[in-house]
């Protein structure tokens, strides 16, 4: 996948985990209550962090080491 398509995934499963978080405090569901909500809610994070790490790859391949500033510490060299 190219830049741009991580991108829209990226911006696709952040609507859709938005979608489901807004859904659930709407209905004032507990975070304890693990119904077809959560379950949904659990896919969408998982196929968005996949994403987000595919991405961080391609910014990392364009970029190169110590571009990072804001997110150096989630790459454990901060």
């Amino acid at each position: 996948m190219d830049l741009e398509e991580v991108l829209a995934r990226v911006a696709e499963q952040s609507r859709e985990e938005l979608r489901i978080v807004r859904k659930r405090a709407e209905e004032k569901t507990a975070a304890r209550d693990h119904g077809q909500d959560y379950h949904e809610m659990e896919q969408a994070a998982d196929r968005l962090d996949h994403y987000a790490h595919q991405l961080r790859r391609l910014h990392d391949n364009e970029f190169g080491h110590g571009w990072r500033h804001e997110s150096r510490e989630d790459t454990g060299g901060g």
